[in-house]
């Protein structure tokens, strides 16, 4: 998993660039006879795209990426993506059922992400957490930092490269003597080491948080037998079931 680079998002289809990958990798490549992908996805979760003529929100380094193989309706930026609801409703109906999506809320700690990253991906859940980047650390951080944050040292925050809302993968816990960091994959592989940086569980639930007056959260999607004992481990840490408004147009609300 860590040694070939993934394919870069396409602009704004970065929720539904993560339900693809979770699809195809589970198994399911066909949608009602149509190849599943990030713009299939994004035509029937009711992902909408800022107007053409506007910069496009990338990170340093990243290739603008347009050629979408469906028309999609536009919206001003502020106002435009893929909502929670269109993703998994999405993905639950390209899987046939199959897989169902656990969205989560709730007043999210350091506490509730190790306990949420370290089990529910026990039970087999890919968790595509809905963020701000502009709260969470630089991707590529000087080795020192990411050891002291792991000895429980202060550490000063460095800043991220860059400020938007955003779908990204939590990964997997990796636990020091004193405290922790998540994996993160991102679907910009200039970021971090082809996409996948290390992120303090509390710089992740600030991300979470957002405070720029939208919400955050994040879709546990596992195999239909296991949703339950999901459900039993987000009650478990204090979070709570339910979407998230993120402040899109679209079909209800998303994000880039």
């Amino acid at each position: 998993m860590w040694s070939q680079p993934g394919p870069q998002q396409k602009d704004n289809l970065c929720g539904p660039f993560w339900a693809a990958r979770v699809l195809l990798e589970a198994g399911f490549i066909e949608w009602s006879g149509e190849p599943i992908d990030e713009d299939l996805i994004a035509s029937r979760a009711g992902t909408t795209l800022p107007p053409a003529d506007g910069e496009p929100a990338l990170p340093p380094g990243a290739i603008s990426r347009t050629n979408y193989r469906y028309e999609m309706p536009t919206a001003p930026p502020e106002e435009s993506g893929t909502s929670a609801v269109g993703l998994m409703r999405a993905i639950e109906s390209a899987s046939g059922g199959a897989l169902r999506c656990v969205p989560v809320r709730g007043q999210w700690t350091a506490e509730r992400i190790e306990g949420l990253v370290s089990q529910a991906t026990q039970l087999g859940a890919r968790l595509i957490a809905n963020i701000r980047t502009g709260n969470l650390w630089l991707s590529r951080p000087h080795v020192a930092v990411l050891i002291d944050e792991l000895a429980g040292r202060p550490v000063e925050n460095p800043p991220h490269e860059w400020d938007v809302g955003h779908f990204i993968e939590l990964v997997m816990l990796v636990r020091g003597a004193r405290s922790s960091l998540v994996v993160v994959h991102d679907s910009y592989p200039v970021l971090g080491v082809d996409g996948r940086h290390l992120q303090p569980p509390r710089v992740l639930a600030d991300a979470l948080l957002r405070r720029d007056g939208r919400e955050g959260g994040v879709l546990a999607i596992v195999a239909r037998e296991q949703a339950d004992a999901v459900v039993a481990v987000v009650t478990a840490l204090g979070l709570d079931i339910g979407t998230w408004n993120n402040g899109s147009r679209s079909a209800d609300h998303g994000d880039r």
